[in-house]
């Protein structure tokens, strides 16, 4: 027999079921998407910080003994802050926030392949929590093989 777990705090009883246990998964999840995102937003500033101060040539020594990221990693967080987090399309302004609300860092770092000024557009045209990342950069690719007939068209 299932027995249900009975949390008591003071005078209220919480019912401990598994659609209760699930609202909490989930709202975990979501608060560490947003917290990963925010992190890799000040990972890449820091890292842009440090890069502007190192001699030229002593970048890729650097990543690899000081913070082990590769210099792929090091340029994703890079442009992720660029982007996300060091323009008027910061993911932390309010405005965003409903459009970015769900995304991973891997979503984070595929979207940068749309321009700034349609990335929030795109967002809410397209209900990205409920895709992978795979699915993500398909209709990226799907979006730009049909602005690139448009603009073959066009030049015709």
């Amino acid at each position: 027999m299932n027995e249900v777990a009975i949390q008591k705090n003071s005078d209220i009883t919480i019912e401990r079921t598994p659609q209760v246990i699930a609202t909490e998964i989930n709202s975990i999840k979501n608060q560490t998407r947003v917290i990963m995102l925010q992190a890799s937003i000040e990972i890449g500033r820091r890292l842009a910080e440090a890069k502007m101060m190192l001699p030229h040539g002593e970048w890729g020594n650097w990543l690899e003994i000081s913070v082990d990221y590769s210099q792929r990693t090091a340029q994703n967080l890079m442009r992720i802050y660029e982007e996300y987090g060091n323009s008027q399309m910061s993911l932390l302004d309010s405005s965003n926030t409903q459009a970015f609300a769900h995304l991973s860092y891997s979503q984070a770092v595929a979207l940068l392949g749309i321009p700034s000024e349609e990335r929030v557009k795109f967002v809410e045209e397209n209900d990205l929590s409920s895709m992978s990342t795979r699915e993500l950069q398909q209709i990226i690719k799907e979006r730009d093989k049909v602005i690139k007939e448009k603009e073959e068209i066009a030049k015709k």
